[in-house]
Formats: structure tokens, C-alpha cells, sequence
């Protein structure tokens, strides 16, 4: 009784100190909307197209120790552009990388990212040679890639519209380009910025998704309230977008063209991980989870969607629990204490409870899920981006210090049923020749069986292995039989009454009689057709890496 009692007692007390925290105005965190249900399909089960494979194990480390969080990989000209922390973009060439840009201001480590600046999205410009950059903390910006001029579109200031109320935008993430030059970008959450991720698994979704009008220097709001809005992409024939919202496990369809323009849909949801930036190519999607999850495994985002009270506790005792050293910084300013708030905010505190499984899901732009890459060692630590290039995948991350690197899947394999596909950006060709061309394969003709027999000017004795040579070349879609003249018997049968055996043939001349013996040899498969290489996108030479930093200092890799 004793023991009941005292556990009924404890209880009690929680359950008094529970409606406290929630129940008392005024704590933090602030919300632009209130905490309410909302729910969130749960993860597919890995199976079919998401069936585990290891094609993402064993990935090559490039730029390990020299870069670190690169989120977004676009290409162009056979270079690579990324933005990592500490908030520069630089571009990797044949055999060096260089800075390209920087938004933000100088800083000393990544816990003072609300300084440095932290590049998220980056898409190459329609209309002109510039590369567009979606900063989470600095806004939306355009750079002249001739000039390196940069421009301001769309500042963190900015009160920007909503489907309930205006609000400025906290975290700029996703950005695509339209062929006419519309700028398509999202907003993940009204109320953090990406200092502050973990309360923004806790509250109510407030990302969007917006248009930015160059000539009116104005952006509409497209989607409200969407579940931590991330990457963004638009569809070859550009009638509708594709976002995705990462704490919904999901991919929201936005139709810009047709009787359902301005509407949205779901185009795929329960994907087994948090989608972040989408890479299209003509035939689909790369969707990259960077955080994976599953029915035993479950993320903060989906955890307790479907109870707002237990979120709002545990958002505000986070909150109440950094107070002291948020407070302690501002009156001191030291590392530990920015080094602790980053730490929690940016949830490393709360990955090591998502499964050890890196997941990249292929989509076609029917929203279908048709492949999947899986791996489970400790190569990759969290895929962002995906980047298929010069025969590789090319994999970014928010957290890895270096960028990954694994064969591209080719057709023949079947854990990934997609073919060329291509480098993000305007106007990039192929990163891999078009699949062969399947052979048509007809089975060999039986001697008793003919389909075509060409007349010969004379008819050839049965003992020899003289044969007519045409003239012009002909196309044989089967494996004639071999005819050596030492080993050639003649037939059983009676020559009237035997056909020889032929080939499907089509020739444009009349064969003209010949005295040679003529050796046929035809491969037994066809040989594979290869599309060649473009010249900007030829692998670069193995040579070593230098890295220019800041300062100026040259690093060989």
C-alpha cells in the first residue's frame, strides 16, 4: 500500500507541475500559432522499390576535414558549387576549390552561425550568369557569378504575406528557378530560426512556400502553415511544384498551370525518413532523407503531432532549460554556453536516436516511389542532397565534414530502376550517356525452318563451302552459323529436298557471285551503344585537391 501510495503521490505531483508549465502565460517559447493537432502519415515499411540494399556503403570521403556541412551540391560547367558552414559557397573544379561568395559575417566557429551566415539553398539564374542563395539567416540574395556582385531579394526583415497573418520569414531553405526567371523559395518556419531546429519539431507547422516577383520585387505566398518547409522543384513542362515538407514525411504538389492551378495535394507521403533538398532530372526526383526513421524508430517531428499539450510542455521546459545559459552569454559572452545552445537547438542532441540507416528514394514525377539507395555503416552520416555527376552520386550533408561521393547505379542493376539522369542547373547536359538500347533478340533459326531465301545467279553444289558475297553490308538481327571450310560437312539430305539455313536479311543490291571463301563472325551479344561524354562533364583527372580558404592559404588535399 505503501508503495502505491507514494507512486500515486509522484504522480499527482506531475501531473500539478505538467499544467503549470502549460497553463502559465508568458513562457517561452513564442508561437505564431497555437499548439493543435495535426497529423502525419507514418513511415512505408522498407519494402518493394524501398527494399534496404548497401549501394550508399563504402562512399569515398572527399574534402574530409576541410569542409564542413555541405547542405546543397549544384553543377555547371564541370563545377561544383556548395554552401557550407561558416557561411561561404565554393566550387569544386578539376583540381582545386575556390571561394565563390559570402554572405554572412566573419566569425570564429560554427556556434556563432547566426553570424557567420549558413547557405542552405542554391539554384543557377534563368536570366543571367548568377547563382540565387537562399541564407537562413540572411535571406534571399542573387550573386553575379562575372562580377560577384551581390544583390538583397528578399530580407530577414521583410514581413512577408501569410495565409492567416504576415510575418517575416526564419529560416531560408529551398530554391528553384523557373525557365521565364520566377523564383520559387521556401520559408521552414515563421517563428525559428535554424539556431532554435528542436522547438520547431515541437510547435505547430508555420513553413511556406513562395513566388518572388523580379519585376515588382514582391513575394506571394503560394502554401501556409506547411510542416517545415524544405526543398523545392519544378516539373519539366513547369506546371506545377514539388516541396517538401520534412516533418510530415512528405512531398506537397502545388499545381501553377490547368483547372487545379493554386491548388496542392499530397504527392507522396510516409517516406521512411525527413526529406530535404530535391535534385530533378527529367524522369523523377532525388529525395534524400537526412534523417531516417521508421515504426521503431520514431523523430521529434512525428512523435507527438497528435498531442498538442505534451509539445508545449516540452517545448517550454527546453526552453526554460537553455534560459540560464542564453542569459549567462548575454551577460558574459563565452563559448561554453554557445557551444551548449547550438548543440541543443540544432538537434545533435536527439539523432543518436534515429536507426543507423542512410536512405536516398527515387520518385517519378508521378509521384511514384520507384527505387531506393540504402547503407548502414558509419561512411555517411546524413544525406541532404544528391548530386549525380560525372558517373558518381555526390552526396551533401548538414553535419558530415567532408563530401561523399559513390558510383552513380547503372540500369542494369536493379536496386535503383532509373537512366540518365542529369546534373542540376540550366542548361547542363548528361552526366551519363544514355543507356545502351536493348537488342532485339530473335531465337536461332532451326535448319528445317526459313524465313527468307535469296536466289542465288548459280546454285551452289552441296560439297562445297564456296558462298555468295553481296555486295553491300547487311543487317542480321540473329547468329548465323559459323562456315569454316575444313571442318564443313555436307548435308544428309539430298540437295533438292534441304534448305540451307538463313538468316533474316535485308539487302538494297543484287548479290553478286563470288569465288572466295567467306568467314562470317558475329559477336554473341551486341555490342553496348554508348552516348560520349559531353566535354563538361568529362571526369577530372586524378590530381590533388587545394583548398583556398579565408585567408588565403593554400591546402592540398
Amino acid at each position: 500500500m505503501g508503495l502505491l501510495y507514494g507512486l500515486g503521490l509522484r504522480i499527482m505531483n506531475f501531473m500539478v507541475f505538467f499544467l503549470i508549465v502549460i497553463m502559465l502565460p508568458g513562457l517561452p517559447p513564442r508561437t505564431t500559432f497555437p499548439f493543435k493537432e495535426y497529423i502525419v502519415t507514418p513511415p512505408k515499411e522498407l519494402k518493394g522499390a524501398l527494399e534496404p540494399n548497401f549501394h550508399l556503403e563504402g562512399a569515398e570521403r572527399l574534402l574530409e576535414g576541410r569542409v564542413y556541412g555541405p547542405e546543397c551540391l549544384i553543377a555547371r560547367n564541370n563545377e561544383i558549387y556548395t554552401g557550407i558552414h561558416g557561411g561561404e559557397v565554393i566550387k569544386l573544379t578539376t583540381n582545386h576549390v575556390t571561394h565563390v561568395t559570402k554572405i554572412g559575417q566573419p566569425c570564429e566557429d560554427i556556434y556563432e552561425e547566426s553570424r557567420c551566415g549558413r547557405p542552405l539553398g542554391l539554384a543557377f539564374d534563368t536570366q543571367g550568369n548568377n547563382l540565387i542563395i537562399a541564407d537562413a539567416y540572411y535571406g534571399l540574395w542573387q550573386v553575379d557569378l562575372d562580377t560577384h556582385m551581390k544583390t538583397l531579394l528578399v530580407s530577414p526583415a521583410q514581413e512577408l504575406a501569410g495565409k492567416a497573418i504576415n510575418r517575416p520569414a526564419k529560416i531560408f531553405n529551398g530554391v528553384t528557378v523557373s525557365k521565364q526567371g520566377d523564383i520559387y523559395w521556401t520559408d521552414s518556419s515563421s517563428d525559428f530560426t535554424i539556431e532554435d531546429l528542436v522547438f520547431v519539431s515541437f510547435t505547430n507547422p508555420s513553413g511556406r512556400l513562395f513566388k518572388y516577383d523580379r519585376s515588382k520585387n514582391v513575394s506571394e505566398v503560394l502554401l501556409d502553415e506547411l510542416v517545415f518547409a524544405n526543398g523545392v522543384v519544378i516539373s519539366p513542362n513547369e506546371d506545377f511544384l514539388v516541396v517538401a515538407e520534412t516533418g510530415a514525411l512528405r512531398l506537397t504538389k502545388y499545381h501553377l498551370k490547368g483547372p487545379k492551378a493554386g491548388q496542392s495535394e499530397v504527392f507522396v507521403d510516409g517516406l521512411p525518413g525527413l526529406p530535404d533538398n530535391l535534385t530533378p532530372d527529367a524522369e523523377g526526383i532525388w529525395v534524400p532523407l537526412v534523417l531516417s526513421t521508421d515504426s521503431e524508430h520514431p523523430n521529434g517531428f512525428t512523435l507527438f503531432t497528435r498531442f498538442p499539450s505534451v509539445r508545449l510542455f516540452l517545448a517550454r521546459m527546453l526552453a526554460l532549460f537553455e534560459l540560464p545559459f542564453r542569459y549567462l552569454n548575454s551577460v558574459y559572452p563565452n563559448k561554453f554556453s554557445q557551444r551548449f545552445v547550438h548543440f541543443v537547438g540544432h538537434m545533435e542532441s536527439i539523432s543518436v536516436l534515429a536507426p543507423k540507416r542512410i536512405t536516398v528514394v527515387r520518385v517519378d514525377w508521378n509521384g511514384n516511389i520507384v527505387g531506393s539507395l540504402h547503407g548502414f555503416d558509419k561512411t555517411t552520416a546524413s544525406v541532404s542532397h544528391v548530386l549525380e555527376f560525372q558517373d558518381f552520386l555526390f552526396l551533401g550533408s548538414p553535419v558530415n565534414q567532408y563530401v561523399a561521393r559513390v558510383k552513380s547505379p547503372k540500369s542494369k542493376q536493379p536496386t535503383l530502376k532509373v537512366r540518365n539522369v542529369r546534373v542540376e542547373g540550366d542548361g547542363l547536359e548528361a552526366s551519363i550517356g544514355a543507356p545502351p538500347p536493348r537488342a532485339t533478340t530473335t531465337p536461332k533459326p532451326k535448319a528445317a525452318t526459313t524465313t527468307t531465301t535469296p536466289k542465288p545467279s548459280t546454285t551452289p553444289k552441296p560439297t562445297t563451302t564456296t558462298t555468295q558475297k553481296p555486295t553491300t553490308t547487311t543487317t542480321t538481327t540473329t547468329k548465323p552459323p559459323t562456315t569454316k571450310p575444313t571442318t564443313t560437312k555436307p548435308p544428309t539430305t539430298k540437295p533438292p529436298t534441304t534448305k540451307p539455313p538463313t538468316t533474316t536479311t535485308t539487302t538494297t543490291t543484287t548479290p553478286k557471285p563470288a569465288t572466295t571463301t567467306t568467314k562470317r563472325t558475329v559477336p554473341e551479344k551486341p555490342a553496348p551503344v554508348e552516348e560520349p561524354i559531353p566535354s563538361d562533364t568529362k571526369p577530372p583527372k586524378q590530381e590533388k585537391l587545394k583548398v583556398i580558404n579565408k585567408q588565403g592559404v593554400n591546402v592540398e588535399l
